[in-house]
């Protein structure tokens, strides 16, 4: 019986050894399906993210279309918001002024050239007086008239009997200057 004993042994042995193996194995296939299903899952989002930029790319064939409109665009913005000539830029202060009752008693300019091709750039020193909401109706309406201003600087000067006077420094720009 000790040859029994023995054999015993040795196939619990074997059987613990293949048990492992199955164990193993087990895990291996466990393992490969849910790698397979995380690069299934990474090669959809590649796809998807490669017909997204397919869509948002520009067709060759269009883009001279789009350059022309550009410029037409800005051609358009230039000749809206930008005047040819300062005197236009200080009737527009001036009809704002009046618009919002406030006194525009002096203004200065200085023009210089700037970066982008056929704009001049225009700083306006300018004093004004008038009741305080008028005066904040006029800054107002100043940034938000269709030609461009730039209120670059605001500072009070005197008050007196609920007149406000101020010293405003303005940017603006006009067409014209090195092409």
């Amino acid at each position: 019986m000790p040859n029994l004993r023995q054999l015993r042994f040795k196939l619990r042995i074997v059987t613990a050894v293949l048990a492992s193996l199955c164990l193993v194995a087990v895990g291996l296939l466990i393992l490969m399906f849910t790698s397979a299903g995380r690069q299934e899952d990474q090669f959809r989002s590649l796809r998807s993210q490669v017909q997204n930029n397919r869509d948002a790319m520009v067709p060759p064939q269009t883009v001279d279309a789009r350059v022309k409109q550009a410029r037409e665009e800005i051609a358009h913005f230039y000749e809206d918001r930008f005047p040819s000539s300062a005197s236009s830029i200080f009737e527009q202060l001036g009809k704002v002024a009046t618009e919002n009752h406030v006194h525009l008693s002096q203004a200065n300019y200085k023009t210089s050239d700037t970066d982008m091709p056929g704009l001049q750039q225009v700083l306006i020193g300018a004093t004004l007086s008038g009741s305080y909401p008028d005066v904040m109706k006029f800054i107002n309406s100043l940034e938000r008239d269709k030609m461009f201003f730039i209120v670059d600087n605001v500072n009070l000067g005197d008050q007196s009997s609920g007149t406000v006077r101020l010293n405003l420094m303005v940017e603006s720009y006009m067409r014209g200057g090195a092409e």
